[in-house]
This record gives structure tokens, sequence and C-alpha cells, in this order.
């Protein structure tokens, strides 16, 4: 069906593949049934094919009763929908590597943490909203327990994401305590601290994220999330960019034995 969508609609393989940030050998391997497509794959498809209302219901509900369905389709009425692409990346990846600049990820957050940020960036919103967009935030970590083969994360705190008191000083000290667990008992969770006092660095002006996946095929993408929206790289010039970048920011952190000390003295001094 989504083959005969995208003939229909006169887009080439590569243009579907653009239109929803995959490669071109992605889109050939789900239509040839080599490969599930996701909700928010599907959506954008049938967006990009201007796909009649039926057909892309049909297709959905397909899709929807798939027996994996995906961390969008079971709390899809909890996530912004700027947040659907990035999902389904992080969803299916291989590995990420992560810098985090003013906040802990969301991938070693703990509840209260993550409801914290939640209350400060949604000041309207109701207690019961939160507490539902914070059960769906909790429900990504899934990704790093996953079977057969869980996600291996690669993270990179600068300082001011461990001092801040989010929460308040008990929260901040369930955080650290947790982190610490992180680093010493995950072992596809690898931690990095970067201290204040390496001074400047090449990312003080936001957090990125780089996403790599099974397929060798699938070309790297690049996720930074910015004041002004969601932006994703996947040219080779922007993906090499900031893999290096990121290389750098490692080479300038501690290794991951003395982050654990640095994250173990810093609970103490609070």
């Amino acid at each position: 069906m989504l083959k005969e969508l995208r003939e229909t609609s006169g887009l080439t393989i590569e243009q579907a593949g653009d239109a929803i940030r995959r490669s071109d050998s992605t889109i050939s391997r789900i239509e040839t049934g080599k490969r599930d497509a996701q909700v928010i794959e599907i959506k954008g498809l049938c967006e990009a094919y201007s796909a009649p209302a039926d057909k892309t219901a049909e297709l959905l509900g397909l899709a929807r009763q798939a027996p994996a369905g995906g961390l969008w389709t079971a709390h899809e009425a909890a996530f912004p929908p700027t947040l659907e692409t990035y999902l389904g990346l992080e969803e299916v990846a291989r590995s990420l590597r992560v810098f985090a600049l003013a906040t802990v990820h969301s991938l070693v957050r703990t509840p209260a943490t993550t409801h914290a940020i939640l209350r400060a960036g949604l000041p309207t919103a109701s207690e019961a909203e939160i507490d539902l967009l914070a059960e769906a935030h909790m429900a990504r970590q899934g990704v790093l327990t996953r079977e057969p083969v869980p996600a291996e994360l690669e993270v990179v705190l600068d300082e001011a994401a461990l001092r801040r008191p989010v929460g308040g000083r008990a929260v901040l000290l369930e955080q650290l305590d947790h982190l610490i667990h992180c680093a010493e008992n995950v072992p596809n969770i690898t931690l990095q601290v970067l201290p204040y006092d390496k001074g400047a660095h090449g990312a003080l002006n936001g957090s990125f994220t780089l996403i790599d996946f099974p397929d060798p095929a699938e070309p790297q993408v690049v996720y930074c999330d910015t004041p002004g929206g969601n932006l994703y790289l996947q040219k080779p010039h922007d993906t090499r960019r900031f893999t290096q970048l990121y290389g750098r920011l490692c080479g300038a952190a501690l290794d991951p034995t003395d982050s654990t000390e640095f994250l173990r003295t810093l609970r103490q001094e609070m």
C-alpha cells in the first residue's frame, strides 16, 4: 500500500526518504516487507504522498495492531507532536551519544527530576497533565533495557547540569545517586562529567545527540533541541562536525572512573 501511494504521488524512493529523514534503503526495505514501518514513519509518508484520509487511517490502524507497538503509539496523547520524529529515532537507535549542557538527559533522569523540569517548562499545565507527560518520558528509558539488544548510551554531562537544584536539594541528591548507580551498574551506559575548570568548550551554545542505527546503511542523525524548534542534521559534513565536537568534549571531560568520583564528591558537598 505504501509503495502504491508513493508511485501514485510521483515521488522517488530517495525523495520519500528525504521527506521523513530516512535513507532510501530504509524506504525500500519498508516497501518490500524487510523492515517494519513505525507509526510515525507511516504518518510522515502518508503526508508526503498526500494520501487520502481513509488510506492513512487504514495504514495507521494496521501499524497500531502490530504486536510491538512503539512508544509514540502508547503515549501519543502525552507527547507533543514536535517530539514525534525524535522519539521514533531514539526508539530504534543502536547507540546515542549525548552532550547535556543545562539539565540531565531524559534517559538518565529520575521521575522527580523529570517532573520538576516539566513543571518549570509548562507552568500552566494541570498536575494530571504533568504526571501523564512525566510517565511518558520515563517510558523512554525502556530503550536501555529492551530485548534482545539494549541501546548503548554515552553521556557527557556539563557540570552545570549537575549543580542546578532542579526540584530542590532532595531531588538533586536522588538524581546524583541515580547517576552514580547508572555509572557503576549499567554496562550499556557510560557517563562523563565536563567540569567548570575545563573552561570554554565547543558546545556552550546547547545540547545535542548523535544517533546511530543497527543498519550500517542508515545514515547517522544529529538532533539539536533548540528554543526555535527541533533540528535534525543528516548531511555528512554536519554529522562529521558534530562527531568531531563530541570527541573533543569526551577528551576534555573526566574519564568514567573519575567522573563517578566527581559525582560522589559533589553529592557530599550538597
